[in-house]
């Protein structure tokens, strides 16, 4: 029994039975560098989400709940100075970002429609729904 479960952390660790892609880091920051424009990205600013809409340049601030597409990216970055930030999502344990420091990029993709409970564990006042279709 201890064998089955460990198998099964080590899958969802990887990102083999996880309903969402987490890409960080160089890869991550290339990916958005090339599709910056027609992008949706959740940016971290004043401890605060905003989004930015693809080709769209007003940021619109505190968003309560957005909606994307099963298997479209969405970019989390922080904008901040001197902030770090932690991203997770409430109702699927399966991923959490790494603390990101300023200027750091994630590209997330959720490939199964429903609901998740984005939240910074850091500043837990930072959170929003995401509606996947």
């Amino acid at each position: 029994m201890k064998i089955i479960i460990s198998l099964i952390i080590s899958l969802f660790s990887a990102g083999l039975l996880a309903a969402t892609d987490v890409i960080e880091g160089e890869q991550a920051r290339v990916s958005y560098e090339a599709a910056q424009d027609g992008s949706l990205a959740l940016i971290q600013k004043r401890k605060t989400f905003y989004l930015k809409q693809p080709d769209q340049k007003k940021l619109k601030r505190k968003p309560t709940e957005i909606t994307v597409k099963a298997g479209e990216v969405i970019y989390i970055l922080n904008s901040e100075k001197k902030i770090t930030h932690n991203i997770y999502d409430e109702s699927d344990e399966s991923w959490v970002l790494t603390a990101q420091e300023p200027g750091d990029i994630a590209a997330v993709t959720f490939n199964d429609k429903g609901e998740h409970n984005l939240k910074c564990a850091i500043h837990p006042k930072m959170k929003l729904k995401l509606i996947v279709e």
